[in-house]
C-alpha cells in the first residue's frame, strides 16, 4: 500500500522565490540531489539541497532575474550539463537565449553568464532538452519547428544538426510546441513534444548523431479524448514505454504505448471525476521505483491525485490528497518527483499561494509486478501487482499489500495477509474473491466499463459473505471469517474512476479530399457501413442505412446517423447530431452541440460545451461532461451524467440514472425507480413516483423524493433533504440541514451541522446526530434521538419516544404518551399533555411531566423535576435533586443526594432517600418518608404521615392531623397544628406536639418532649428524658431513666416511671387547687423530687402556713397533697397530688 507524509510546507513567507512558481526542475550534481525553482514577473531562481526523503530541503541560494530580462511567456528552466560544469538555461525570458546560470553541487548559483554565443541557441526559446552528452534539442515560440545541435566539448553550440518543421493544418496560429522531451525505446532514441495550440502530440526519431526522421502525429481529432495538452511525461514498465499526457481543457489524462518506431497506441484515457483532484490538469510528475510506475497530477480543484501504471498501460486509482491550510495545493501549479532509497519525495507549488509543499511517498517492499502465467499462480510476502493473463485460473497474492487484476475470463483470487485491492473487469462467468477482509481490502470497479455506480448492480447477501451481479458477470465475494457482508459497506467508491476507450479515427484514410476548406458540404453516405469525414466548413451529413463511422471535423455539422448501430462524433463547431434507428454513439467533441439518440439504446458523450442531449427511445447512457449541459432521458431505463458545469438532467420515464457532476446541476426525475446523484455544487435534486435514491454530495443541495419509498442521502454541505409520501430514509453529514420526512414511516439522519428534522405524518425515527439539532415528530408516534451537543426534540399527538443523546438537549412531549429520555448533559424536558414516562441519568436536568399521570426518573446531578398535572412518580436519583410534584397524587422519591422534594396540591407520596434531604408536603394528605440522611420534612396542610427514616431528622407537621414518625437518629419533632402523633426511636430526639391534642412517643434515648397547647399524651420510653406537657390536661410517662417532668399550665397526669425522676413546677398556674391540680402516679420518696426552684420557696413539712412563700404537704383521703402559697397569703395557690400516703421530708423537694 502507498502511504504518504506531508514532511514539510517550505516558505509559506518567501514571496520573492516560492509565489507563482512556473517551473521545477530536479538534478543530481557531483552526487547531492538539488531542486530548482523559477517563478514569474520579478523573480528569479532559487536552489534547494535535498536531502533524505523523509527530512525537509534546505534552501541554499537565489538569483533575481537582471531588470533587462522580457518575458515572452511563464519562465522555463532546463538543467544542462556542459563540458565548464552544471549549467541552468531560462526559457520563455527575452535576452537569456545564450545565457547560463552556472549551479554547484552545493546549490550555489552564480550570475547569468555567456553560455552559447549570440542566436546560436536560436530566439524565443520554448523548450530546451539534452539527450546524451552532446545533442541539445529545442523548440520555439509560435512556430511548429524542432532543432538539433551538437554540444562541442569547448561548450559552444555547432548550428543545426537537424530541423523538422511540423504542418499541423489544425493548428490554431501563434501554436508552439510547448513541451519536449526525450525517450529511448528497444535502444532507438525519440523524441516526443505537444503541442496545446496545435492540439497534438508528435514524436520523432534520433539517431546517435542527431538526425531526426520518422516517427508520427497524434492529434486531438483521432478522438482519443484528450484536448488541449499540457504537460507529457515518459514511463517505462516492464519492458513498455508509455506516454502519459495531461489534457488541460479536456481535464484528462491519456496512456499511449510507444514502440520504436515512434508510432502511438492508446491503452487508456479518463477524465477528472469527483474522486479525483486534476481539472484544467497544470501540473504532472511520475515515478518508477523498482520496476511499479506511480503517476501524479494536480490542477485546479484544490489538490492532487495518485495512480499507478499498469504494465499494460491501465491507470489504477490509489489515493487523493485535498488541500488544507497547512498546504500549498490549492490550484497547483509545478510538481516534480524523484526516487531515492526506493521512496519518493514529491514537490507541490501552487499558482494562487506562496510556498512548496514536500511529500514523501512509501510504496512498501514492492516485489513482483506484471502478467502471471496460466493456472493457479502465488504471489509473494512482499507488495505485488499481478495480472491475469490467458488460462489464468487462479491468484494467491500471498503476504504484503497486494493488486490483484482480472483479464476477460472468471478466475479466484485470494488476496491473503495485507491490505489488498482487488481491479476487476467485465467477464462472462463468475470471480470469486476468497478472504476479503472488510474495512481493509478494496474493490476497484472502475474498469466495467459503462458501470459505473452500485446501482448498476444487484447485492445478495449470502451466509459466508456477498453475491454481485452486472450483466454477464458474477462476483462472489466472501469474507475472510466466513461471515455475511453488508451491502452498505459497498459503495461508490468503487468507481474512483472512468475509462474511456474510444476507437480511434484514421487522419489519413479518413481524410476528407478538400479538408482545408471551410465552406460547408453536403456528404451522404450509402445503406452499407460508411466512414464519411466532414471538412472544415459546416457540413450536412446523412449517414443512412448500415453501421456507420461520421467524424464533422471543424465547423458547425449537422449529422445523421438514420438506420443502423452509428458512430457519431461532431468534434470541432457548435454541431447537430442525431442517431435515429439503431444502438448509437454520439460524441460532440467541442462546442455546444445538439445530440438526438431516438431509437434504440444510445451512447450519446457531449464532451466540451455547452450541450443539449435527448435520449430518446431506449436504455441509453448519455454524459454531458463539457459546460452547463441540458440532458433530457425520454423513454427506457437510461443514465443520465452531467459532468462538469450547471446541468439540467431530467428523465420523466423509467427507471433512470442521473448523476450531476460538478457544478450547480438539477436533476429531475419521473414515476419509476430512479437514482440521482448531485456530485459538486448546489445541486436540486427532485424524483416524482417511485421507490427512488436521490444522493447530493458536497454543496448546498436540494432533494425532494415525492411519492414512493425513497433514500435521499448528502452527508456534504447545507442541504435541503424532502422525503416526500412513502417510508422514506433522509440522510445528512456534514453541515447544516433541513430533513423533512413527510407521510409515511420515514428514518431522518442529520449527521454533523445544525440540523431541522421534522418527520411529518406516520411512525418515524429522527437522528439529529452530530450537532446543535432540532426534531420536530409527527402526530402519529415517532422516535427522536438528538445525539452529540444541544439538540430540540418536540414531539407531535401521538406516543413519542424522545432521547437527547449528549449535549444539553430540550425535549418536549407534546401530546400523547410520550417517553422522554435526556441522556448526558444538562437536559430540560417537557412531557406536555398524556401519560408520560420522562427519564435523564446524566447531568443537571429540569424534567416536567406536565399534564397526565407522568413518571419523572433522573441520575447523577442536581436535578429539577416537576411533575404537573395528573398523579405522577418522580424519582430524583443521586445528586442533589428538587421535585414538585404539583396538582395530583404524586410520589417523589429523592434518591442518592440531598433533595428537596415538594407534594404541591393532592395527597402525594414523598421518600427522601440517602442524603440530606428537605421533604414538604402541601395542601394533601401527603406521606413523606425521609429515608438515610439528616433529613428535613414538613408536612404542610393535611392529615400528614412523616417517617424520617435513619439518620439526624427533623419532623414538621404544620397543619392538620399528623403522624410524625422516626425511630432512628437523634431527631427533632415538630407536630404543628392538629392532633398529631410523634414517634421517636432510640436516639436522643425532641418532641413538640404543637396546637391540639397530641400523642408523643419518644421511645429509647435521652429525649425532650414538649406537648405544648392541646390535652396532649408524652410517652419517654427509656433514657434520661425531659417531657413538658405545656397548656392543656396532658398525660406524661418517663419511662426508664432519670427523667424530668414538666406537666405546664392544666391539670396533668405525670408517671416518672422506673428510676430517679424529677417533676418540675415552673409557675404557679402549672398545678392550681381544685381540679386544675396535677396528679404524680408514681412518686417515690428518697428517690424522685419535687422540683420547685423557679418558685423561690420553704419547705416546712406538714405546718400549716405562717404569711411566707412556702410548700407543706399531708394526707388526704388515699392521696399525699403538696400545698405551695406562692403570694405569702397564707392560702394555697397551688396543689400537687401524689398517689398514696406518702411520708416526705425536705429531701424530697428540691427549693
Amino acid at each position: 500500500m502507498l502511504t504518504y507524509q506531508n514532511v514539510v510546507t517550505f516558505g509559506t513567507t518567501q514571496r520573492g522565490w516560492l509565489f507563482n512558481v512556473t517551473d521545477l526542475e530536479i538534478a543530481q550534481i557531483g552526487g547531492q540531489w538539488l531542486l530548482f525553482a523559477v517563478n514569474g514577473f520579478g523573480g528569479g531562481v532559487s536552489s534547494y539541497r535535498i536531502p533524505d526523503p523523509d527530512q525537509p530541503i534546505i534552501r541554499v541560494h537565489g538569483k533575481a532575474f537582471p531588470p533587462d530580462m522580457t518575458y515572452q511567456g511563464e519562465p522555463d528552466l532546463t538543467v544542462l550539463t556542459t563540458p565548464n560544469g552544471a549549467y541552468l538555461h531560462l526559457g520563455e525570458l527575452g535576452r537569456a537565449e545564450a545565457l547560463g546560470m552556472a549551479a554547484s553541487s552545493s546549490g550555489m548559483l552564480q550570475n547569468l553568464s555567456r553560455l552559447f554565443s549570440d542566436g546560436a541557441a536560436g530566439a524565443k526559446i520554448s523548450a530546451m532538452g539534452q539527450v546524451g552528452d552532446d545533442l541539445i534539442y529545442s523548440a520555439h515560440k509560435t512556430i511548429l519547428q524542432l532543432d538539433v545541435r551538437q554540444l562541442r566539448p569547448d561548450g559552444s553550440l555547432s548550428p543545426n544538426i537537424s530541423s523538422v518543421k511540423l504542418n499541423a493544418s489544425d493548428a490554431m496560429e501563434g501554436a508552439s510546441l510547448d513541451q519536449v522531451i526525450d525517450a529511448t525505446v528497444d535502444g532507438q532514441r525519440i523524441l516526443v513534444a505537444i503541442s496545446g495550440l496545435g492540439n497534438f502530440i508528435s514524436t520523432h526519431l534520433l539517431s546517435a548523431t542527431g538526425t531526426l526522421s520518422g516517427g508520427a502525429m497524434h492529434v486531438a481529432g483521432q478522438g482519443t479524448g484528450y484536448y488541449v495538452p499540457s504537460q507529457v511525461e515518459a514511463v517505462q514498465v516492464g519492458n513498455k514505454t508509455f506516454l502519459v499526457v495531461a489534457g488541460a481543457t479536456s481535464s484528462s489524462i491519456s496512456i499511449f504505448r510507444l514502440d520504436k518506431t515512434g508510432a502511438l497506441t492508446t491503452t487508456d484515457h479518463i477524465v477528472d471525476e469527483l474522486t479525483t483532484r486534476f481539472q484544467s490538469v497544470s501540473a504532472m510528475a511520475t515515478a518508477v521505483v523498482d520496476g511499479r510506475a506511480f503517476v501524479f497530477v494536480g490542477g485546479s480543484d484544490d489538490g492532487i491525485s495518485v495512480f499507478t501504471l499498469l504494465p499494460d498501460g491501465r491507470l489504477v486509482f490509489l489515493r487523493s490528497i485535498a488541500d488544507t491550510n497547512s498546504l500549498t495545493l490549492a490550484n497547483v501549479g509545478e510538481m516534480k518527483a524523484n526516487v531515492i532509497d526506493g521512496r519518493i519525495s514529491l514537490y507541490v507549488t501552487s499558482k494562487t499561494e506562496v510556498g512548496l509543499t514536500q511529500f514523501s511517498f512509501d510504496p512498501g517492499d514492492i516485489r513482483l509486478t506484471g502478467f502471471v502465467k496460466p493456472g493457479a499462480v502465488i504471489g509473494t510476502a512482499g507488495s505485488d501487482v499481478l495480472i491475469a493473463g490467458a488460462g489464468t485460473t487462479a491468484i494467491n497474492g500471498g503476504g504484503g499489500d497486494d493488486m490483484l487484476v482480472t483479464a476477460d475470463a472468471g478466475i479466484s483470487l485470494t488476496g491473503g495477509a495485507g491490505a489488498d485491492t482487488f481491479v476487476l473487469t467485465r467477464v462472462s462467468g463468475r470471480i470469486v474473491i476468497t478472504d476479503y477482509q472488510s474495512g481493509l481490502d478494496q474493490l476497484d470497479l472502475s474498469m466495467l466499463g459503462m458501470i459505473r455506480s452500485t446501482w448498476q448492480m444487484t447485492f445478495l447477501p449470502r451466509a459466508d459473505g456477498l453475491r454481485i451481479t452486472y450483466g454477464t458477470s458474477i462476483l462472489d465475494i466472501k469474507s475472510h471469517d466466513r461471515k455475511p457482508l453488508n451491502p452498505a459497506d459497498f459503495s461508490n467508491d468503487m468507481f474512483p474512476i472512468a475509462h474511456y476507450w474510444l476507437p480511434e479515427l484514421d487522419p489519413v484514410k479518413n481524410r476528407a479530399p478538400d479538408q482545408l476548406s471551410t465552406m460547408g458540404k453536403w456528404i451522404f453516405g450509402t445503406d452499407g457501413p460508411d466512414t464519411l469525414v466532414g471538412a472544415g466548413g459546416s457540413d450536412i451529413i446523412y449517414g443512412r442505412a448500415g453501421n456507420d463511422i461520421i467524424s464533422g471535423g471543424d465547423g458547425h455539422d449537422t449529422i445523421m446517423g438514420e438506420d443502423g448501430h452509428d458512430d457519431l462524433r461532431g468534434q470541432g463547431g457548435d454541431d447537430s447530431l442525431r442517431g435515429y434507428a439503431g444502438n448509437d454513439r454520439l460524441f460532440g467533441g467541442t462546442g455546444h452541440d445538439i445530440l438526438r439518440g431516438d431509437d434504440g439504446h444510445d451512447l450519446i458523450y457531449g464532451n466540451h460545451g455547452r450541450d443539449d442531449i435527448w435520449g430518446g427511445k431506449g436504455n441509453d447512457r448519455l454524459y454531458g461532461d463539457g459546460e452547463s449541459d441540458r440532458i433530457y432521458g425520454e423513454a427506457g431505463h437510461d443514465t443520465l451524467s452531467g459532468g462538469h458545469g450547471n446541468d439540467l438532467l431530467s428523465d420523466a420515464l423509467g427507471n433512470n440514472h442521473l448523476l450531476g457532476g460538478n457544478g450547480r446541476d438539477t436533476l429531475i426525475a419521473g414515476n419509476g425507480a430512479d437514482s440521482l446523484r448531485g456530485g459538486n455544487g448546489n445541486d436540486l435534486l427532485r424524483a416524482e413516483g417511485g421507490n427512488d435514491t436521490l444522493l447530493g454530495d458536497a454543496g448546498n443541495d436540494s432533494l425532494f423524493a415525492g411519492d414512493g419509498d425513497d433514500s435521499l442521502l448528502d452527508t456534504e454541505g447545507d442541504n435541503l433533504l424532502d422525503g416526500g409520501k412513502g417510508h422514506d430514509t433522509l440522510t445528512a453529514g456534514a453541515g447544516s440541514d433541513s430533513l423533512s420526512g413527510d407521510s409515511g414511516n420515514d428514518l431522518l439522519r442529520g449527521g454533523a451541522g445544525n440540523d431541522r428534522l421534522s418527520g411529518g405524518a406516520g411512525r418515524d425515527r429522527l437522528y439529529g446526530e452530530d450537532g446543535n439539532d432540532l426534531l420536530l415528530a409527527g402526530d402519529d408516534g415517532s422516535t427522536l434521538y438528538g445525539g452529540n451537543h444541544e439538540d430540540t426534540l418536540i414531539g407531535g399527538a401521538g406516543a413519542d419516544i424522545l432521547a437527547g443523546g449528549s449535549g444539553h438537549d430540550h425535549l418536549r412531549g407534546a401530546g400523547g404518551n410520550d417517553r422522554l429520555n435526556g441522556d448526558a448533559g444538562n437536559d430540560t424536558l417537557q412531557g406536555d399533555a398524556g401519560n408520560d414516562l420522562l427519564r435523564d441519568s446524566l447531568g443537571n436536568n429540569e424534567i416536567d411531566g406536565g399534564i397526565g399521570r407522568d413518571t419523572l426518573t433522573a441520575g447523577a446531578g442536581r436535578d429539577t423535576l416537576r411533575g404537573g398535572a395528573g398523579h405522577d412518580l418522580l424519582s430524583g436519583g443521586a445528586g442533589d435533586d428538587r421535585l414538585y410534584g404539583d396538582a395530583g397524587l404524586d410520589t417523589l422519591r429523592g434518591g442518592n443526594g440531598h433533595d428537596r422534594l415538594f407534594a404541591g396540591a393532592g395527597s402525594s407520596r414523598l421518600e427522601g432517600g440517602a442524603g440530606n434531604d428537605w421533604l414538604l408536603g402541601d395542601t394533601g394528605n401527603d406521606r413523606l418518608d425521609g429515608g438515610a440522611g439528616n433529613d428535613r420534612l414538613d408536612g404542610g396542610a393535611g392529615n400528614d404521615r412523616l417517617f424520617g427514616g435513619q439518620d439526624n431528622d427533623t419532623l414538621q407537621g404544620s397543619f392538620g392531623d399528623d403522624l410524625l414518625d422516626d425511630r432512628f437518629g437523634n431527631n427533632w419533632f415538630s407536630g404543628g397544628t392538629g392532633k398529631d402523633r410523634i414517634v421517636a426511636g432510640k436516639g436522643a430526639d425532641t418532641l413538640f406536639g404543637g396546637a391540639h391534642n397530641d400523642v408523643l412517643n419518644a421511645g429509647a434515648g435521652k429525649d425532650r418532649l414538649s406537648g405544648q397547647a392541646g390535652d396532649d399524651r408524652l410517652i419517654a420510653g427509656g433514657g434520661n428524658d425531659r417531657l413538658d406537657g405545656g397548656a392543656g390536661r396532658d398525660v406524661l410517662f418517663g419511662g426508664d431513666g432519670v427523667d424530668t417532668l414538666i406537666g405546664g399550665a392544666g391539670p396533668d397526669r405525670l408517671t416518672g416511671g422506673r428510676d430517679a425522676d424529677n417533676f418540675v413546677y415552673l409557675r404557679p398556674n402549672d398545678s392550681r387547687p381544685g381540679r386544675q391540680a396535677d396528679f404524680i402516679t408514681d412518686f417515690s420518696p428518697n428517690q424522685d423530687h419535687l422540683d420547685l426552684r423557679k418558685l423561690n420557696l420553704t419547705y416546712i413539712g406538714q405546718d400549716d402556713f405562717d404569711g411566707s412563700r412556702q410548700v407543706r404537704w399531708f394526707h388526704s383521703r388515699g392521696d399525699t397533697h403538696i400545698q405551695i402559697d406562692v403570694d405569702s397569703d397564707g392560702r394555697a395557690d397551688m396543689l400537687i397530688r401524689l398517689d398514696g400516703h406518702l411520708r416526705l421530708d425536705a429531701d424530697d423537694f428540691l427549693i
